[in-house]
């Protein structure tokens, strides 16, 4: 059963962020005690995973790590990976409290030491959803739950614990699909999992809205409502928030040239009505052949085209803001309810999951407070999963309502002692 907590947030929050590069916000208390925790940059190379990742043309990663202050390092330490929404970098959490609130929670005890890892989200077009399997978003499916906490591992010098059990995930916004991606495609990797209101369920409880009600909303920013020739026109220069939303999401799940090997496994396994899609016999370096979409009704172009590679991306809607059922079915190929129902709940069983939802409006901004109670629906209704979702209510206060991420600095309070709770009641087991 549900284990449904309702809080009602009162007070305004305000951050605080303790690093050489940016200036001391305030505080909305003094703290009794401090760990005296450090931010420490983290960032890396990695090569496979980001190689023609756009605009990234060293294949950096950038990430932030709190690390408690020393006196409470005398065991290696469990891991918090925390995934930004759109447009969050590294210092997202940072901003809003993150380094006050582990510092004043663990020199009173209400939470473990524990390291934190903040990932930066691309800067092009926002993110990719976390998501992408080598094209022009990168391959986070292997990146995110694989190759990162690899190197984390191999680098921290027994700082954190190697363990399944002493690791979460979480993430705002975007990065709660991220997070939720991340967990499914890599099971046992991760022991808990928390999250705030995002993108869970891409077409909604009734198959017809969620990220649906955004399509024109994405043509109509840019006044292309039923233009002629809209594809030619669409901007994809990221002044356009929502539009830049479905670019990032087009680059991952309906790219026109995957550059890798074919994203499914046979013509068979498209979902119904598929595009129109070709398996060259060669790729323009000679390579082993790859999915390219041969459809062109909702092809955007122009974005990086070369010899080598081929970076455009298809649409999910058409000039209508109307879904396009071919390539929305591709869309449809990376929804939450999707992935697990092809990877099994056994994925996810065993694992701690919280929801931070918000009743201010029930309808918010992007519709993610409707595509988060879809998912935790789905979620409920698997009986072995059901038993470990908590979901956390909250709302504003007055006239500023909870529709955004305004109240995130109260919300980590809540996902650390989440984490926290959840790593010190389950013993540590290898990898």
């Amino acid at each position: 059963m549900r284990k449904l907590i309702i809080l009602v947030i009162v007070t305004a929050s305000f951050a605080l962020l303790f690093t050489a590069s940016c200036s001391d916000r305030g505080s909305n208390s003094i703290p009794k005690a401090s760990a005296g925790g450090a931010i420490a940059p983290w960032s890396h190379v990695f090569y496979s995973e980001l190689l023609v990742q756009l605009k990234n043309k060293f294949q950096q990663f950038f990430m932030n790590v709190y690390i408690p202050g020393a006196t409470f390092q005398q065991e290696p330490l469990p891991v918090l990976i925390l995934l930004p929404p759109q447009d969050g970098d590294e210092f997202y959490f940072f901003n809003h409290g993150l380094k006050q609130l582990a510092d004043e929670m663990i020199a009173d005890g209400t939470i473990k030491p524990m390291a934190i890892v903040c990932l930066r989200n691309d800067k092009t077009f926002g993110g990719y959803f976390w998501a992408g399997n080598g094209g022009g978003s990168g391959n986070y499916d292997t990146l995110i739950g694989g190759t990162l906490i690899e190197y984390l591992n191999a680098t921290s010098m027994g700082l954190f614990l190697d363990s399944p059990a002493k690791r979460g995930i979480g993430g705002v916004g975007m990065g709660s699909y991220g997070a939720f991606r991340a967990a499914i495609l890599h099971p046992g990797v991760f022991s808990s999992i928390s999250v705030t209101d995002g993108p869970l369920d891409f077409d909604g409880p009734d198959g017809n809205s969620g990220l649906i009600t955004l399509f024109d909303d994405a043509l109509a920013e840019q006044g292309l409502t039923g233009a002629d020739s809209w594809t030619e026109k669409f901007d994809t220069s990221g002044a356009w928030h929502i539009s830049r939303l479905f670019i990032g999401g087009a680059v991952a799940f309906s790219p026109h040239d995957t550059l890798v090997l074919p994203i499914v496994d046979s013509i068979n396994n498209l979902p119904d009505v598929p595009p129109t899609i070709t398996l060259p016999e060669y790729d323009s370096l000679g390579q082993q052949r790859r999915w390219v979409i041969t459809d062109s009704t909702t092809l955007i172009t122009d974005i990086v085209t070369s010899s080598d590679f081929n970076l455009d991306f298809h649409l999910p809607f058409d000039s209508l803001g109307q879904p396009y059922q071919p390539i929305w079915d591709l869309w449809l190929r990376n929804n939450l309810e999707t992935i697990l129902s092809d990877s099994g709940a056994s994925t996810l069983e065993g694992v701690k999951m919280w929801f931070g939802v918000t009743k201010d409006p029930q309808e918010q901004s992007r519709t993610y407070g409707e595509q988060t109670r879809s998912w935790i629906s789905t979620l409920e209704s698997v009986p072995t999963l059901s038993p470990n979702v908590t979901v956390y209510e909250y709302s504003g206060y007055d006239n500023r309502p909870a529709t955004s991420d305004q109240y995130v600095y109260d919300l980590l309070r809540e996902m650390l002692i989440f984490h926290s709770n959840n790593f010190e009641s389950s013993p540590a087991v290898g990898k």
